[in-house]
C-alpha cells in the first residue's frame, strides 16, 4: 500500500522516487494505491480550491507512467471512510509523546512556518502519523515501498500496529518496508525537487517548456569557459553537483562517459543541455502520448471502481478492530 498527495503536477522526483516502482510491483503483489487528499489537507487546508483539478492530473500522471487499473486498486482517500474511523481509533492508544518526538513534524513545523500560508500547528497536522498508519493498516499490508528518508515514517505505524496489538491481541498486521532505490533527481536550481522551492521538472512538459528548464538548469559555476575541467558529481568544489549530469545518469545509457568528457573539459555545459534535451524529447513524447487516451471521465470511473473496492477490504479489518476493542458484540 503506498499513496501521493494531490498537490499538484508530478515531477521526476515522484516518478523515480515512488512511481517507477509502483508500476514494477503492480504485476506480483495485491497493491493499492491512495490518492491522498486528507493528508494533502494536513498542510494545505486554506487551498482546496484546485484539489478536483489536482486529483484528476495526479491520476492522469499515474495512468500514462503505466499504473494499470486492471492490476491494482487505485482509489480517493476520502472516499474510503474506513480510513477515518480507524485513525480515530488508533489516536486513542498512541501515546502523544510519540508525535510531538517526531522529527519529520519538527523540521517541517519549522520549515512550512516561514511561508503566508495557513498556520499548520494543529490537530490534523501533529496526528498525521496516525491517520497514515491508519491507511496502511486497514488494508492489512505486509509492505510498503518507501525510500531510505521515509523508513522513521513506516516506523511509527509499526510502533502504533504493535501498541495496538499489545493491548487488544494481534489483529493488525505489522507492516515492513520495500526499499526503493534512490534515483538522486535533483531540481533544476540544484536542490532537491521540490514543487515548494520552484524548480521541478514535471513528468509531462511541454516541449517548450522541457527546453526552457532544461537550458536553466544548474550546472558548475567553477567553469568559466567550456574547456575548464567540470565537477559533475557532489564534490567540495560543486556541493550539489551539476543537475544535468544527474538527469544524465537517468537518461543517457553513456552517462559515465558523458562525467570523463565533462571532467576532462572536453564538452561544455551548453553543449551537454543540448544533448540532455534531445535524449529527453522521446520518452517524454511518449508519456504525452499515452497521457492523452485518457480523460476525465476515465478517471472518475477508476476513482468509482477503486473506492469500493478499497472499501470491501478495509472493512474487513475494521470489523475484527472493533470487535477486539469491543465495540461491537
Amino acid at each position: 500500500m503506498s499513496g501521493m498527495r494531490p498537490t499538484g503536477r508530478l515531477h521526476l522526483g515522484n516518478l523515480w522516487g515512488a512511481l517507477r516502482k509502483w508500476v514494477s510491483i503492480q504485476d506480483e503483489y495485491e497493491c493499492y494505491f491512495a490518492v491522498a487528499d486528507w493528508h494533502m489537507l494536513t498542510t494545505a487546508y486554506d487551498r482546496t480550491e484546485d484539489l478536483g483539478s489536482n486529483v484528476q492530473e495526479m491520476v492522469l500522471d499515474w495512468l500514462a507512467a503505466g499504473l494499470d487499473p486492471a492490476k491494482c486498486v487505485i482509489f480517493r482517500q476520502s472516499r474510503v471512510p474506513e480510513h477515518a474511523e480507524l485513525h480515530l481509533l488508533l489516536s486513542m492508544v498512541t501515546p502523544l509523546s510519540w508525535l510531538e518526538n517526531n522529527p519529520t513534524w519538527k523540521e517541517s513545523l519549522a520549515e512550512l512556518s516561514k511561508t503566508k500560508h495557513a498556520d499548520i500547528r494543529t490537530h490534523g497536522f501533529l496526528g498525521y502519523p496516525v491517520l497514515q498508519a491508519a491507511d496502511i493498516l486497514i488494508y492489512g499490508a505486509d509492505l510498503v515501498p518507501v525510500g531510505q528518508d521515509q523508513l522513521p515514517h513506516l516506523e511509527i505505524s509499526r510502533e502504533i500496529a504493535r501498541r495496538f496489538n499489545g493491548l487488544y491481541g494481534g489483529v493488525l498486521v505489522e507492516p515492513r518496508a520495500m526499499p526503493t532505490e534512490a534515483a538522486r533527481v535533483p531540481g533544476t536550481d540544484g536542490r532537491k525537487m521540490s514543487k515548494s522551492y520552484g524548480n521541478t521538472v514535471d513528468i509531462f512538459e511541454e516541449p517548450d517548456s522541457l527546453e526552457a528548464k532544461a537550458s536553466g538548469m544548474y550546472t558548475d559555476p567553477t567553469r568559466a569557459r567550456a574547456t575548464d575541467p567540470g565537477h559533475p558529481e557532489p564534490c567540495p568544489e560543486n556541493p550539489p553537483g551539476c543537475s544535468v549530469f544527474a538527469l544524465h545518469k537517468l537518461y543517457n545509457p553513456g552517462w559515465e562517459a558523458r562525467g570523463a568528457e565533462c571532467r576532462a573539459g572536453a564538452i561544455g555545459c551548453v553543449s551537454c543541455k543540448g544533448d540532455l534535451l534531445r535524449r529527453l524529447e522521446e520518452p517524454f513524447e511518449a508519456f504525452r502520448v499515452k497521457r492523452r487516451l485518457y480523460d476525465a471521465r476515465t478517471v472518475e470511473g477508476i476513482l468509482q471502481e477503486g473506492s469500493v473496492k478499497a472499501r470491501q477490504k478495509a472493512a474487513l479489518t475494521l470489523e475484527s478492530v472493533r470487535k477486539a476493542m469491543k465495540l461491537t458484540p
